[in-house]
């Protein structure tokens, strides 16, 4: 299952083992960097791990929860104390918006905003001493406070980089991936993080795949005796925008299993499309079942 522990942004896969959980459930997970109380994402179901998941030891009990909310409180306090030391220590450009302490106290993760690469190691021993723990400065970027803070998309559904742990592993998500599947960059494809929305790269292997079939833009094709210039591309129909005259009504949205028998290196989706009809027998022609019958009558 997904869980989505603090600071750590996107959900995190974890094994559900056999706890019986639910959307909402807060439960205990055990990661490297010790134990933190998280929430569970998404409702647990068998598939194949793409990254190694996490271990969920219990859901949260009363004594975790009073834990929790002590830890909470000392990470506002970590938080104004990093930022008196980044002032003593004359560190610029720097702003410090969360911190995330692990159930034990062990170690504590700071947040922070900063144009430039700040040095904090002089801010980061000084927490140390103080609180006698490990600590790690984390920079969030705009993105990471998005799936962090979680929310609903235009398309009514939550993000998916706050629900979903596979999200932001599958590679950068940039105005360039939207070119090469023929949209026009627009707000509509851009996501409450400022940057493309993770659908786009999730969808860009389907599009990469079609047009490997496909042929392309402005080449010259057949079909029924006729030739046509592919001007677009319909994925979703598996299929292409072929002109056949000067006129708009000269267009026709050709599937690529119709385009396979005059156009062979064209690849259909379906292999049943390749497949010819049958041809029809004419008037008078013999059919199998003529030769089957044996001699006719008068024989």
């Amino acid at each position: 299952m997904d869980v989505r522990i603090p600071g750590a942004g996107v959900a995190k896969l974890c094994y559900a083992r056999d706890l019986d959980l639910r959307v909402g459930y807060k439960v205990v997970v055990e990661t490297e960097d010790g134990e933190f109380v998280g929430r569970v994402a998404l409702t647990p179901r068998r598939r194949e791990p793409y990254v190694t998941p996490y271990d969920i030891l219990r859901v949260v009990t009363e004594e975790d929860e009073k834990e929790d909310s002590a830890n909470r409180e000392l990470g506002r306090e970590i938080r104004v104390e990093a930022q008196k030391l980044a002032r003593d220590h004359r560190v610029k450009d720097v702003s410090f918006i969360g911190c995330d302490v692990s159930l034990d106290g062990s170690y504590v993760e700071v947040k922070y905003e900063s144009k430039s690469k700040p040095d904090l190691g002089a801010v980061r021993r000084g927490i140390e001493c103080r609180y006698e723990a490990r600590v790690l400065f984390k920079r969030f970027a705009f993105i990471d406070r998005s799936s962090d803070i979680g929310g609903c998309d235009d398309c009514g559904v939550p993000l998916c980089c706050a629900t979903w742990s596979g999200a932001r592993s599958m590679g950068p998500v940039n105005v360039r991936l939207a070119k090469q599947q023929g949209v026009t960059p627009n707000d509509k494809i851009m996501g409450c993080c400022g940057e493309v929305k993770c659908c786009m790269r999730y969808e860009h292997d389907a599009y990469k795949e079609f047009k490997e079939r496909a042929p392309f833009k402005n080449s010259v094709v057949k079909l029924e005796g006729k030739e046509g210039k592919v001007v677009d591309y319909s994925m979703v129909k598996d299929s292409v925008l072929v002109e056949f005259g000067p006129k708009r009504s000269e267009r026709e949205l050709v599937p690529l299993g119709r385009l396979v028998p005059e156009n062979p290196h064209i690849v259909p989706a379906d292999p049943e499309d390749w497949a010819e009809p049958p041809e029809e027998l004419g008037d008078g022609e013999p059919t199998p079942e003529d030769h089957e019958d044996g001699p006719g009558e008068g024989s």
